[in-house]
């Protein structure tokens, strides 16, 4: 005989809907995705020694100024289609992650933070930007209320109206970079840690880019030799309307050598 045994009922949590929203416009780019690994085995000394010294460095906001300085190096990853016959195509690096952020009640919290010209900060200004974006802050209150209200009243319009808005910023580059930042980067390693694999996004950003962990993985050198590396499992998806693979690719190995040679970490593996 059947029974339903126990449960619990509930209210759909409304911040659901805004995630739901977000994935559907996913639909407004064609993506290809590409999974690899990123060799950083010598940066990670340099972060296992400033934390062994109780001076740990955030590894994310150093894989994230990496990526603006490849970005920023091959254009067409963020040139975005405006109407039917135009591109935009933007110069400055506007990188969008989460943070979680201290609320008055010391309660972790996790928002949307964009790196503003990303490509000419350097990692540590990176770095320095998010934590200052996870302490809580009195003065920050009431725009962040504002913020909370207005993303309620979004919520509670229809769902055709909510579309309507997704539209008028989806098919307006100049508003997708306001609003969404130029690059989307998503960080997974620190709820996996040691866990290898890669994950596939459905995303509102025409490039996203979602981070795994680091490993400890058997490598073969040109010689053939066999190495312990560490390695960071990387997802990337591209806008293919703008994107061929070609560009792509370049863009893959111009990143894989800018992690593999410690990009600005050099004055760091002096101390």
């Amino acid at each position: 005989m059947f029974t339903v045994g126990d449960y619990t009922k509930g209210d759909f949590p409304k911040n659901r809907e805004i995630m739901i929203d977000a994935l559907d416009v996913s639909k407004y780019y064609n993506h290809i995705v590409g999974l690899f690994d990123l060799d950083v085995t010598d940066a990670m000394r340099v972060f296992d020694a400033y934390k062994d010294e109780g001076k740990p460095l955030s590894f994310t906001s150093w894989i994230m100024k990496c990526i603006a300085q490849a970005v920023s190096e091959h254009k067409e990853i963020q040139t975005l289609r405006y109407g039917k016959k135009k591109i935009v195509t933007f110069e400055n690096v506007d990188i969008k992650c989460m943070v979680e952020k201290d609320d008055a009640e010391g309660n972790k919290i996790p928002i949307h933070h964009i790196i503003r010209k990303a490509n000419e900060k350097t990692f540590l200004e990176i770095q320095e930007e998010i934590r200052v974006a996870q302490k809580y802050k009195e003065e920050r209150r009431s725009g962040e209320k504002r913020i909370k209200k207005k993303q309620g009243t979004i919520m509670s319009f229809p769902k055709f109206i909510r579309n309507i808005i997704w539209h008028t910023v989806m098919t307006n580059p100049f508003k997708v970079k306001k609003h969404l930042g130029t690059i989307g980067v998503s960080a997974l390693g620190m709820f996996g840690k040691g866990m290898r694999g890669w994950a596939i996004p459905k995303t509102p950003h025409s490039t996203q880019f979602l981070l795994g962990s680091v490993v400890k993985m058997p490598v073969v050198t040109d010689d053939d030799q066999i190495i312990i590396r560490r390695i960071l499992n990387v997802t990337v998806s591209f806008n293919h309307d703008i994107v061929d693979g070609g560009p792509a690719v370049r863009f893959v190995g111009r990143l894989q050598e800018l992690t593999n040679e410690a990009f600005q970490l050099e004055d760091l593996m002096k101390k």
